[in-house]
């Protein structure tokens, strides 16, 4: 039971009433939706529910991403 931020990518022949079903699910488990792009969902939820996710209709693949923090580099510009 891990909170995780999971791609989940949807078959090409989806409709439009699908993927808002698929979202509708995602929001009622408890899930933040980031991006829907295209065919591409980036969602935030407990790793316990993504089987539910998995078994909808029109879901191709769903799998767990990890966004890697960089810093920023301090650019200090010296006075002559």
């Amino acid at each position: 039971m891990v909170f995780e931020t999971y791609l989940i990518s949807l078959n090409g022949s989806i409709s439009p009433t699908e993927v808002e079903h698929i979202l509708k699910t995602l929001t009622s488990l408890g899930g933040n939706v980031n991006m829907v792009v295209k065919r591409s969902i980036i969602a935030s939820l407990d790793s316990a529910h993504v089987d539910i996710i998995r078994k909808k209709p029109g879901v191709k693949l769903v799998g767990g991403i990890n966004f890697k923090g960089r810093k920023v580099r301090k650019i200090v510009k010296r006075e002559s």
